[in-house]
């Protein structure tokens, strides 16, 4: 009976530290980013035609490059963008912790939004 009880709680220890630890990596992965929204008719960073791009994309600044590359996707939430959308351009060395959602709209104000890498 005692080792029972001591089996159940080192599995109910193992579960509470997985979780905690996958629950902190998650938040750690946001960031709070600016989002523009853009449309210019022209070739992406990754050669392909902005009109001919059928997924939602956005073109992303160099300060975050190295966390999202070029055709990597990342999620979108918090925020009226919420979605998912693929890095295919880069924007103006001027922009830091940036966004620029390709939008045949309106321009509309700048948001800041949460952006994480989607796998």
């Amino acid at each position: 009976m005692n080792q029972q009880i001591h089996r159940r709680m080192v599995i109910f220890l193992m579960m509470v530290v997985c979780k905690t630890s996958l629950i902190s990596q998650s938040t750690l992965d946001l960031d709070t980013v600016k989002v523009y929204t853009f449309y210019i008719k022209g070739r992406t960073a990754t050669g392909q035609h902005t009109t001919k791009i059928k997924q939602p994309f956005v073109a992303i600044s160099r300060d975050l490059l190295q966390k999202y590359p070029l055709k990597s996707k990342i999620q979108l939430s918090d925020c009226h963008w919420s979605g998912v959308y693929a890095v295919l351009d880069i924007m103006g060395s001027k922009h830091n912790h940036a966004v620029d959602i390709y939008y045949k709209g309106r321009k509309r104000n700048v948001m800041k939004c949460s952006c994480s890498r989607v796998e």
